[in-house]
């Protein structure tokens, strides 16, 4: 067995590759951030409810800058994400203006001014994939 020690002490490393080393897009920092932004982000919208498919594709990755450093973000602007990420209680649904609901209930077509919605479990899409920027 062979073993190698360094003594980092003694190294002095420019700055400026430093700043290179985490700035540089082809560089393997940002590179590594760029992979976890895909791999958690295709995890989050395998895992999002799917009944129109709208909320998985509005999930999306951003590499950013904060303070200089590079950071990724991976979520979604769609209105409805957070209810479905959180979960709803039960709660009732009115039709506006005077109209009605259409909807299918035990195989039958229901129209009506009200309902109550029985509530939506938690679908934790977006943190439960964060053990996945663990690369």
């Amino acid at each position: 067995m062979i073993t190698l020690s360094f003594d980092l002490s003694t190294m002095s490393i420019p700055q400026a590759d430093i700043i290179r080393l985490f700035n540089d897009e082809r560089g393997p920092v940002i590179s590594h951030m760029k992979q976890i932004g895909r791999v958690v982000t295709a995890a989050a919208k395998r895992q999002a409810g799917k009944d129109t498919g709208e909320l998985a594709r509005s999930i999306h990755w951003n590499l950013n800058r904060y303070g200089g450093l590079p950071e990724i973000w991976v979520g979604t602007y769609n209105q409805i994400a957070f209810l479905h990420h959180e979960g709803t209680r039960p709660h009732a649904i009115s039709a506006r203006g005077g109209t009605f609901l259409r909807f299918s209930a035990k195989g039958r077509v229901v129209y009506d001014r009200t309902v109550m919605h029985p509530g939506t479990k938690a679908n934790r899409f977006l943190t439960d994939n964060i053990y996945l920027a663990r690369l």
